[in-house]
């Protein structure tokens, strides 16, 4: 197969400009993508910043209501952390008011175990009931 100069020069003419123009197509399209692109972030960019200046207004406008409200939200956590105090408080001394009613139940039973018992031990045991009732009472 035998080509003719003419045709190949012709054919490489051809083929170069079909390609420069599909590589200009190609630049085009890519130039409108970015174009489209850069637009709507604009337009983002644009809303966002209408509603950072709404959110900056409002929160001026709003602002003594703001400052009044974690006021009194303050004072709430205060008047609570009061509370849980006192309530640890009062489960205390209760502990302690049981512990000392459970202590002196327990020192009655055992005195009247002692005195169940012979006559010998009686005069012993009402020493050690005085003695039990002197100590409850300073505890007290």
């Amino acid at each position: 197969m035998y080509f003719n100069l003419n045709e190949i020069i012709l054919y490489f003419k051809y083929n170069t400009k079909v390609r420069i123009r599909e590589m200009y197509f190609f630049i085009a399209i890519i130039l409108i993508a970015e174009l489209i692109i850069a637009i709507n972030l604009i337009c983002l960019i644009i809303k966002l910043d209408k509603r950072v200046l709404a959110f900056s207004e409002n929160l001026t406008v709003n602002h003594e209501k703001i400052k009044d409200g974690l006021k009194i939200f303050k004072t709430g956590v205060e008047k609570l952390v009061s509370g849980v105090h006192s309530l640890c408080t009062y489960a205390r001394v209760k502990k302690q008011q049981y512990t000392i009613s459970i202590v002196r139940t327990i020192l009655l039973y055992a005195l009247l175990f002692v005195l169940k018992g012979k006559s010998k031990k009686c005069v012993s045991a009402l020493q050690l009931a005085a003695i039990l009732k002197d100590c409850c009472e300073s505890c007290n």
